[in-house]
């Protein structure tokens, strides 16, 4: 399965304005695969999920583009209690174990490195590692 489908299901009857039924789904996916992939999440058909997304937990107003790829245990969302939540661009590789947290925006073709903290803006063609990120290589 190259994307978790009751995320897909429930981000369906959500924009169809179609009640409980997305939260039915929403928990489907908290159950099966276990991780928080909210159906008010923006995030295009064609992201994968390495591992059906084992561990993820995604913000609710989170943007995720096309060709995306996230490894397991990936938390991206907003931090210390404000609901600003990423906006992450095309043909991005997020890996395993990284935090992208706050109001910040992941450019296209960038690379987050395995157990990054991404708390500021990734300029796109750019590999961030560390924690806090920061960049090693850049395009």
């Amino acid at each position: 399965m190259t994307n978790i489908r009751t995320y897909d299901i429930a981000r369906f009857l959500y924009n169809k304005k179609i009640p409980l039924l997305p939260k039915v789904f929403s928990r489907l996916t908290r159950i099966i695969y276990s991780c928080e992939i909210p159906y008010t999440a923006n995030i295009h058909s064609s992201v994968k999920f390495a591992h059906k997304g084992l561990g993820v937990v995604i913000g609710h107003d989170t943007i995720i583009g096309k060709n995306t790829k996230i490894l397991q245990n990936v938390t991206i969302g907003g931090r210390s209690g404000i609901r600003a939540n990423p906006v992450i661009g095309e043909n991005v590789l997020v890996g395993a174990n990284s935090s992208i947290l706050g109001k910040v925006v992941i450019g296209n073709n960038a690379q987050i490195g395995a157990h990054a903290l991404v708390l500021s803006d990734v300029p796109p063609n750019a590999t961030f590692v560390g924690a806090p990120a920061k960049a090693i290589k850049k395009k």
